[in-house]
């Protein structure tokens, strides 16, 4: 059975053993394949804990956890846009991560798996790993959503309600009450259901030492257990709901992006959670189309499952324009403001310099402009860009996309005239443009000529990926770098 690493934050990791808070998501590795590194600084990065603001820092100890993989625990690989087994735009993340799904450390390679949001597992351990000791602290250990985090240094248990939307449940006459599964045979067996309080329409709940009232009681192959898989859209954005949380009177779902875009959810004002996973706080009533799915294991039997449990269909071919742009239609698509019918997307892509704007134009005959995209249409647009150059065309510096919502797509590109938005692109993204596709002096425009004589720009041969290995880097709205009124003046120049 495999058993993810992952690390947790001081503060995460305080909640586990003084509230019981049971939640993780995040970069993980198999614990197993990791078992040789216990250096601070390789364990860093061995899970990619090096992005800007990082809470963890090689001479502090570091906490990380393990957790033992369960039916309802969904991780994938850790790969970026343009990895054929990306899965909706793939994971972007500040650097050093690279997008390869190589997790390096210590001597290890190993793969870099993202744990999406789950409950914490029953004999989940809390270790402390500090600099320059390889010997951990063990400093709890999860025995269950009955007891909770036993905190070993104190001998003191605490739990805290599940939340019904993370992790199994079990359906009674009087609803869907979480539980954890005993499982012998390939088949679950009992479950231990938990309450925060006895309730009254089911008799034989005992109270613990932790607070909980719990019931244990055999189960056969009929039992109707599973995960409530509640999504939605948040000002377009697909999201799943993790736990529900009280403000005041007032009651709120915080909930995960569906999309694993750093850059993206980040400029969309949402908060990271984990390594890889960013989360918001919603009234219900702004989470539109709402849909619940009970959704139940496959498998129960997880000795034999793979580290790697979520698998694409089919790996995506990104060398077949064909599937290239149906892919980023598709992400057009999928985060597109609520009643849109038509979208126009612009992109200047100049050596490693993305600069974009957008407009959808909505229901009601008004237009909105789109601050957000996600990260991967700039990836994808750029390895488009590199396609045509190998397949004997000028490199496009201008890519227009217009959508709508019956399905249709189209693209347009400028590989001759000079981009509006030139001006804004630094003298060493021209110098990196002609270095990575050079013109011979038949296709190379007056103005780029005028250009590169005016940069003293030298146009050397190339080797390796025109574009840098940061997926976040050179990437911007057009509004960062002008105003409104001069990007509206401009578009009437082009």
């Amino acid at each position: 059975m495999v058993t993810f690493q992952l690390a947790v934050s001081r503060a995460q990791a305080d909640a586990f053993l003084t509230s019981g808070y049971d939640l993780f998501s995040g970069f993980a590795v198999d614990a197993a394949a990791a078992a040789s590194v216990t250096e601070v600084a390789d364990l860093m990065d061995l899970l990619c804990l090096r992005f800007p603001g990082s809470p963890y820092a090689e001479d502090e100890p570091i906490d990380i956890l393990h957790v033992p993989s369960d039916p309802f625990t969904l991780d994938r690989k850790a790969v970026g846009p343009l990895h054929p087994e990306a899965f909706r735009g793939g994971v972007v993340e500040y650097f050093p991560f690279d997008g390869s799904g190589v997790a390096r450390g210590g001597g290890v390679e190993t793969d870099l798996l993202l744990v999406d949001p789950a409950r914490v597992t029953v004999g989940s351990r809390l270790w402390r790993f500090y600099p320059g000791n390889p010997t951990p602290e063990l400093r709890g250990i999860y025995h269950g959503i009955a007891y909770g985090w036993e905190n070993v240094a104190e001998g003191t248990f605490t739990a805290t309600v599940p939340s019904p939307f993370l992790g199994p449940v079990i359906r009674r006459k009087w609803g869907g009450v979480p539980c954890d599964v005993e499982v012998e045979g390939g088949q679950p067996v009992a479950v231990t259901m938990v309450s925060p309080s006895n309730p009254s329409q089911e008799s034989g709940f005992e109270e613990l030492e932790s607070g909980m009232w719990a019931k244990r009681i055999a189960v056969g192959p009929d039992a109707e257990i599973f995960t409530d898989f509640v999504t939605g859209e948040l000002s377009g954005i697909p999201v799943r709901v993790v736990r529900s949380v009280r403000d005041g009177s007032s009651l709120l779902f915080q909930v995960a992006s569906m999309f694993t875009d750093a850059l993206f959810l980040e400029r969309a004002r949402f908060q990271r959670w984990s390594t890889g996973i960013y989360t918001a706080l919603v009234d219900p009533a702004h989470l539109t189309k709402q849909q619940r799915q009970e959704a139940k294991p496959v498998a129960w039997d997880v000795a034999d499952r793979p580290a790697v449990a979520t698998r694409g269909m089919q790996p995506t071919n990104f060398s077949d324009p064909n599937e290239l742009l149906r892919e980023t239609f598709g992400l057009i698509a999928q985060t597109a403001p609520p009643s849109w019918e038509d979208i126009t997307l612009r992109l200047q892509i100049v050596g490693e310099s993305v600069i974009y704007e957008g407009y959808a134009k909505l229901e009601d005959g008004q237009n909105a402009s789109l601050r957000v995209i996600p990260t991967a249409i700039c990836h994808h647009m750029r390895r488009l860009k590199q396609d045509r150059v190998l397949a004997g065309e000028d490199p496009f510096l201008v890519a227009v996309i217009n959508i709508n919502n019956k399905g249709e797509g189209k693209l347009n590109v400028n590989a001759v005239q000079e981009p509006v938005w030139a001006d804004l692109v630094p003298a060493e993204e021209w110098r990196n443009e002609l270095a990575a596709f050079p013109r011979s002096a038949d296709n190379m425009p007056d103005w780029l000529l005028d250009r590169a004589a005016r940069d003293h720009l030298e146009s050397t041969s190339h080797e390796g990926s025109p574009f840098p290995a940061d997926l976040t880097a050179g990437i911007h709205w057009i509004h960062e770098l002008i105003g409104e009124d001069d990007v509206e003046a401009a578009a009437t120049h082009e």
